[in-house]
């Protein structure tokens, strides 16, 4: 069965947007038009991807499990487009790749120096986020590689190599914070700090929690949860927050921003390995192989543990 691009096009807009109405416009179509299409959709499946209800809709049981295989049709249709406009010099290359914070930081930019530098109408998209979140979108087809930390594989996502790279996340402070003044801290000690720190159901977030749960305490509160690694670092570095990360993301000091520094503080350190990823199915240009294989050469060539 060969399930129309237009009509998947349709119940990706709906599913992101939930709503008819919105999605119509987003697509140009009149939402009747919108309607006929996605039952056109519905019938030749058999099955219902959508309940309607009164502020919208939501999708089925049906719709969710179709939701990843149609991005990833869409996406390789996009990219089979993309290949032929290149080679009839219509349109310049696109390389999309999402990596964690550290990555972006330290590993990313050589590879993408040397990549462009040798192919100059070439486009690199980076997608920053956690390893968690650039899974499912590497799943769906919006990220071509991804370069995080090792995490469990998937039907659709696979492993191309894992680093012995060892870096644990700590907990860190301003070079100001009076703790640092206290020597060796235990855990317990941190008591009534406020703490800045990436959301819920996130790798480094739930290592945090296991650190204070191993020891028999209870977590503290979080007074700031972001995504923005910029935000957690201005708030510890400006206005005394704590909080969990590994060393790579410490930043440089300069006279402004004296920089991060690592808390001394018994029976905490949380290793984590670097990997590199891509979709188990579909095609891959041939750019983002020169990239994929150059971050393979660094993610190989990586120490068994952090500097410093």
């Amino acid at each position: 069965m060969i399930l129309n691009l237009r009509e998947l096009q349709a119940f990706k807009a709906i599913a992101k947007l939930g709503s008819l109405g919105k999605a119509a416009e987003a697509l140009s179509l009149t939402q009747p038009a919108l309607t006929r299409t996605l039952q056109r959709l519905e019938h030749q499946l058999g099955v219902p991807l959508f309940e309607r209800h009164a502020n919208g809709v939501s999708l089925t049981d049906y719709g969710r499990a179709l939701e990843p295989h149609a991005g990833l049709m869409l996406a390789e249709s996009e990219q089979a487009v993309r290949e032929l406009r290149e080679m009839l010099g219509q349109e310049r290359g696109v390389v999309r790749v999402g990596a964690v914070a550290s990555a972006v930081e330290n590993f990313l930019p050589p590879a993408i120096d040397r990549l462009t530098a040798g192919h100059p109408g070439l486009q690199v998209q980076v997608v920053e986020g956690m390893s968690d979140s650039l899974a499912v979108q590497l799943a769906k087809g919006e990220v071509d590689l991804v370069i995080g930390f090792a995490m469990p594989q998937s039907e659709a996502v696979s492993l191309v190599s894992e680093s012995q790279w060892q870096e644990g996340c700590h907990i860190v402070c301003a070079a100001d914070h009076p703790l640092r003044t206290q020597g060796r801290l235990t855990l317990a000690q941190l008591e009534g700090q406020r703490w800045a720190l990436p959301p819920r159901h996130t790798g480094p977030r739930e290592e945090w929690h296991q650190t204070f749960w191993t020891q028999g305490l209870a977590t503290p509160p979080v007074a700031v949860e972001t995504a923005s690694i910029n935000a957690i670092r201005t708030l510890v570095q400006r206005c005394g927050f704590l909080s969990w990360m590994p060393r790579l993301l410490l930043g440089e000091p300069t006279a402004h921003a004296p920089g991060l520094h690592i808390l001394d503080v018994q029976g905490v350190r949380a290793a984590r390995t670097f990997a590199l990823y891509q979709r188990r199915h579909g095609t891959l240009s041939a750019a983002t192989v020169r990239l994929r294989d150059d971050l393979l050469q660094m993610i190989r060539a990586l120490p068994r543990t952090a500097p410093g």
